[in-house]
């Protein structure tokens, strides 16, 4: 989902595993997300300047101003604000940006007739509604003129359209608006169960992890989903690692002085998740990441398992399949690459500088908060 990708280095793939559990339990969730409030901030902010007649490029120009403004009146709060730091400048990420998917999968926004997507231009375009001007759908034909797909949503806070402080506690009736939309939520891999996020809506859940006990006893059918994440979460914190130890392994043969310091790590990661990894069934865990999991990242997942299992601590050993999934992904930008483009790579690579190895975590930080103010915590 938006955001996952923003910043992170996913060399061989593992960010897919993350993604799609992610997806399945979480759905509409990014981990550029804060506070709750924001589904509703960004959708009033849209009928506010439908109100004032604006559509078009004005409309994308004033949602602009309209962000820059809301976090200006939030700023007082304690976290979450998006756009703080670059006040008076607009953010590049405005919460229109960060919670879009968020708004189409939770019915904040309808879809369009053909079940595609609107986009923040399009509802500019509809704006226009009743203007004289004819819109369009994707394929060029004409739409209903009266065509408004923002939900029916509760009435903004008092002073919304003043200029006095904003905070993100949300106000009962919002609450009870927004539960009874996320408990709607199927989960998009099993689209006859609800889903995870939908099961949690108006808890307060304490748990460093998904799949921990407090999530799990309200997990139902996600259950042994839920705990083959968890497994898979260790997975992905030994397939980083690994592949940071093969780049300083790799490093070191063409004669650079490199140091140990991923290379260590690996045994403490190893320590700490092997037997996680050494109980996860690799065809149930592909099974969950269909559809269309690339064949060399489902090497990738097979191949580490196996060698955890059978103690592995040499990671050579998965060098070969590591450098092609790798290269399957990067191409010429592959840092394991046999050529001289993987040496010149691997010149540049830091190693101090490379983040070290952690499990996946399905963006449950984000999440949590996300339910505690839902649950008015």
């Amino acid at each position: 989902m938006l955001g996952d990708t923003a910043g992170v280095r996913d060399e061989i793939g593992l960010l897919l595993v993350h993604q799609r559990y992610s997806d399945r339990f979480f759905p509409g969730t990014s981990v550029l997300h804060t506070r709750l409030r924001y589904v509703l901030f960004v959708p009033w902010l849209f009928e506010r300047l439908r109100s004032r007649g604006i559509h078009g490029k004005d409309f994308l120009d004033g949602l602009q101003r309209e962000e820059t403004v809301l976090a200006e009146r939030l700023k007082g709060e304690d976290y979450g604000v998006i756009g703080r730091l670059m006040l008076p400048d607009a953010s590049n990420q405005p919460p229109s940006y960060v919670y879009w998917t968020a708004l189409s999968t939770w019915g904040l926004i309808d879809r369009k007739p053909n079940g595609r997507t609107w986009s923040r231009a399009d509802i500019g375009a509809l704006a226009a509604s009743g203007s004289g001007r004819i819109l369009k759908d994707d394929d060029g034909r004409p739409l209903e003129t009266n065509l408004w797909p923002i939900a029916d949503l509760p009435a903004p806070p008092e002073g919304w359209d003043g200029s006095a402080p904003l905070v993100f506690d949300l106000e009962p009736e919002e609450r009870a608006f927004l539960i009874k939309l996320i408990v709607e939520i199927r989960c998009p891999f099993e689209p006859e169960h609800e889903s995870l996020l939908a099961m949690l809506a108006g808890r307060e859940i304490e748990a460093r992890a998904c799949w921990e006990p407090a999530v799990l006893k309200h997990s139902g059918p996600h259950r042994a989903a839920l705990k083959r994440a968890g497994r898979a979460a260790s997975l992905g914190a030994i397939g980083r690692a690994v592949y940071a130890a093969l780049v300083e392994t790799q490093k070191e043969r063409d004669g650079r002085a490199v140091g140990r310091r991923h290379r260590d790590a690996l045994t403490k990661i190893l320590d700490e998740h092997a037997e996680q990894v050494a109980g996860l069934d690799a065809d149930l865990l592909i099974a969950d990441l269909q559809p269309d999991l690339p064949i060399k990242v489902e090497r990738v997942l097979r191949d580490t398992i196996v060698w955890v299992r059978r103690d592995g601590t040499d990671p050579s050993e998965l060098l070969g399949t590591y450098r092609q999934a790798e290269f399957d992904r990067k191409g010429l930008r592959a840092r394991l690459a046999e050529e001289q483009s993987g040496v010149d790579r691997r010149i540049e690579w830091i190693a101090d500088e490379h983040p070290s190895a952690e499990p996946l975590h399905y963006r449950w930080d984000r999440v949590r908060v996300l339910l505690r103010d839902l649950a008015g915590a």
